[in-house]
C-alpha cells in the first residue's frame, strides 16, 4: 500500500484528498499524455509508467521506487497502453510515439515499429527533384526552380526546405549530388495519440490505437498496430485527442486543433468510415487542455478561460480561473453511482476539482503541476499521480468519504447575500426632500425637458458652425 511508504512531511488539508507519497528530486519532464496507470503483470497492482522527456526513458514505478528504466528509441510524444487479444492471460502492449514512428514494447521490451504512410509530394516539387536526379538540371537551376515554386505557394518537402535554407552554393550541390538515387518520400510525425476500444467498454478490453499527425490526418490503426484501417482529414494539425466509444458499435473522437477549433469526428454508416461533423468550435484563444465527460467537451484556453460546451456545438457555460490552466484530467469514482469530476491544474500551483461548473475543492502545492494521470496505483482504485515541473513526483488519493456531488458543493450565491445591510435612518432633510418631488413632479419633469432640448440645440448650432467654417473633416496631426 502507497501509505505504508509514506514521505509526507507535513499533514496538510486537502479536503476530498489524501496524501500519499512525494518525491521532490524525481527529475521528471513529461506531460500527461506520456503518464500512464496501468495492470502490467495482470495481479490487480496497477503500476505507474512515465515516458520522460529529458533522457529519454521509460520509468516503471511500483509502489514508490523505480523498478525498472528503459531507453527509448526516439523522443516521446505520447505514450497508450491498449490490449490486442481478449484473452484473460493477455498483457498490455506500450505504444510510445516519436517522430514518424509507434513504437510498440510488450513486457517492456520492444516489439514492432509500425510507420506512418508517407504523405504524398507536390507535383511541382517531385519533377523538379526529379530533374535534378536525372541530371537535366543542376543544383543551382533547381535551387532557383524550387524558389519559384515556393513563391507560387506549392507545398515543399524536407528536402526542398534543406535546399533552400542553404547559402553557400558549393553546399547546395554537395547536398542535391548526396540525394541522387535515393527515392524521394515524404515523411510525418506524430502530434498526439490515444486508444479505442473495440467492442466492451472494459479496463482490459481490445482497443486500437488512435494517432494524429502533422499533415492534419487522424488515424485508426488495428488492435495489432500493423496497419491504418480508418482515417480522417482535418484542415488543421490535431494537438489533442479526447475518444469516447467503441469502434464496433459507434464512436466519436473531439480533436483540438491549432487553428484553435475543436471538431469532432464520428463513426459512419459503415464499419471504417469516418465523418467530420459540419459543427465547428471556434474558441477564442488556442486550447491547451481537453477533457470530455459524458455529452460535455470542457476545454482550458491560453486566457484563463475554463469553458464547456454539448457535443452539438452548444456552449454550457465559461468559469474564468485566477491563472491559466497547465493541464486536466477526469476524476472516475464507481460507487453506488458513477461520478466524474473535472481537475484542472493551474499555473498557480492550485489544482481545482469541479463537477460541472460548481467548484468542489481547491487545493495547493508548491510546485505547478504540468501532468496528471487519474487511475488505479498499486490496490487503490482512486488515485492521482500529478508531476510538477521542477520534476517532482506526488502521489494522492481520493477519500472513500469524498463527496463530489453538486450538492456538497458551494452553489448558487454566496451566503453573505443573506445578511442584512446597514441603511442608515431617513432623516428630516430627506424626508422633506422626497415630499418635494412628489409634489412638483410635473413641473420638475417639464424643466428637465426644457433642459434637455436647449443642450440639443445648442449642440446642432455647434456642429452647423463647424461645417460652415470649414473646420470639418480637416487632419491637425503631423504627418
Amino acid at each position: 500500500m502507497l501509505g505504508t511508504a509514506a514521505k509526507s512531511s507535513i499533514p496538510r488539508k486537502d479536503g476530498p484528498w489524501l496524501h500519499a507519497w512525494h518525491d521532490p528530486v524525481a527529475s521528471i519532464k513529461a506531460k500527461s499524455e506520456c503518464v500512464r496507470l496501468v495492470d502490467l503483470n495482470g495481479d490487480s497492482s496497477n503500476i505507474l509508467l512515465v515516458a520522460d522527456e529529458r533522457d529519454k526513458k521509460m520509468r516503471v514505478y511500483k509502489g514508490t521506487s523505480v523498478v525498472s528504466e528503459h531507453q527509448l528509441l526516439d523522443q516521446p510524444v505520447s505514450m497508450c497502453v491498449f490490449y490486442t487479444s481478449d484473452s484473460s492471460s493477455s498483457t498490455p502492449a506500450i505504444g510510445i510515439a516519436g517522430g514518424p514512428y509507434v513504437f510498440i514494447y510488450r513486457h517492456l521490451r520492444p516489439y514492432f515499429k509500425f510507420t506512418l504512410p508517407f504523405v504524398d509530394l507536390d507535383p511541382q516539387d517531385e519533377s523538379i527533384w526529379a530533374e535534378m536526379d536525372s541530371g537535366n538540371v543542376d543544383a543551382e537551376a533547381g535551387w532557383q526552380m524550387l524558389q519559384q515554386a515556393r513563391d507560387s505557394g506549392a507545398v515543399m518537402s524536407s528536402w526542398s526546405l534543406d535546399l533552400l535554407s542553404m547559402e553557400d552554393e558549393m553546399a547546395r550541390a554537395q547536398y542535391v549530388a548526396g540525394k541522387r538515387g535515393v527515392e524521394h518520400k515524404q515523411h510525418t510525425v506524430v502530434t498526439c495519440m490515444e486508444t479505442l476500444r473495440k467492442d466492451t467498454d472494459a479496463e482490459d478490453a481490445v482497443s486500437s490505437l488512435v494517432i494524429g499527425t502533422e499533415n492534419n490526418q487522424v488515424l485508426i490503426l488495428d488492435p495489432s498496430g500493423a496497419k491504418v484501417i480508418c482515417h480522417a482529414s482535418l484542415p488543421s494539425t490535431p494537438s489533442i485527442l479526447a475518444v469516447t466509444g467503441l469502434y464496433d458499435i459507434e464512436w466519436r473522437i473531439v480533436v483540438a486543433c491549432r487553428d484553435g477549433k475543436l471538431y469532432t469526428i464520428k463513426s459512419g454508416e459503415m464499419k471504417g468510415q469516418a465523418v467530420v461533423q459540419g459543427t465547428v468550435i471556434e474558441l477564442e484563444t488556442q486550447p491547451n487542455a481537453l477533457a470530455r465527460i459524458e455529452k460535455s467537451i470542457y476545454v482550458t484556453t491560453m486566457d484563463a478561460q475554463l469553458s464547456c460546451y454539448h457535443i452539438k456545438g452548444r456552449k454550457l457555460f465559461s468559469v474564468a480561473l485566477p491563472a491559466p490552466a497547465t493541464c486536466t484530467g477526469v476524476a472516475k469514482i464507481s460507487r453506488s453511482r458513477v461520478v466524474e469530476a473535472l481537475i484542472v491544474s493551474l499555473a498557480n500551483g492550485e489544482v481545482r476539482l469541479y463537477n460541472g461548473k460548481h467548484l468542489i475543492h481547491v487545493m495547493q502545492f508548491d510546485d505547478v503541476v504540468v501532468a496528471m494521470r487519474w487511475g488505479q496505483m498499486g490496490r487503490e482504485q482512486n488515485s492521482c499521480a500529478f508531476i510538477g515541473r521542477s520534476g517532482s513526483l506526488t502521489l494522492k488519493m481520493m477519500s472513500r468519504q469524498a463527496n463530489l456531488e453538486k450538492s456538497g458543493a458551494d452553489s448558487g450565491p454566496p451566503a453573505e447575500q443573506d445578511v442584512p445591510l446597514r441603511v442608515p435612518k431617513k432623516t428630516k432633510l430627506y424626508v422633506e426632500q422626497s415630499e418635494r418631488e412628489v409634489d412638483n413632479a410635473i413641473h420638475m419633469h417639464r424643466v428637465f425637458q426644457r433642459d434637455l432640448c436647449k443642450l440639443r440645440l445648442t449642440t446642432a448650432r455647434s456642429y452647423v458652425k463647424i461645417i460652415t467654417s470649414g473646420e470639418a473633416g480637416v487632419s491637425t496631426g503631423g504627418g
